[in-house]
């Protein structure tokens, strides 16, 4: 059965931040409920891991997870297929106490199986910097 059309667009975007929630806890049980059994994270250089490698990952992050925030956040349905799109910005405080700012920009895939969306698919790059209005080079992130 499809999902309902009325209804696709906000169960999208709370997969989401359900998805966005559980990294932030580094809560790999409730992944395992999101994320399909075949889902495959994409990111820099070419890189495909699959979902326990990617919950493996995300229990690995070094240091505290201060923030994680996800903006310009936008979701489509196609049927059975739904894809969010924006950006990640997450601040992580590691052991020596620097704080870092990572902005990637990404694309989920999800697919209506079972009764309810699962996410199939993550790719994320890191976003290009933002140029400060004076067109000077941006300032680093770290801190």
């Amino acid at each position: 059965m499809s999902p309902e059309p009325a209804h696709a667009h906000r169960e999208l975007l709370e997969l989401e931040r359900s998805v966005t929630q559980a990294i932030r806890e580094r809560n790999g049980a409730r992944l395992r409920e999101l994320l399909s059994e075949d889902f495959v994270f994409r990111g820099t250089g070419d890189v495909e891991t699959d979902r326990e490698a990617f919950i493996s990952s995300v229990a690995a992050i070094p240091g505290d997870i201060l923030d994680l925030e996800m903006t310009s956040l936008r979701a489509h349905a196609f049927e059975d297929t739904g894809v969010l799109t924006g950006e990640q910005r997450a601040r992580v405080r590691l052991a020596d106490g620097t704080e870092v700012t990572d902005t990637q920009t990404f694309t989920d895939v999800c697919r209506w199986r079972e009764g309810r969306w699962r996410m199939v698919l993550a790719h994320s790059v890191p976003a290009a910097p933002e140029t400060p209005a004076d067109g000077t080079a941006p300032a680093p992130e770290s801190r």
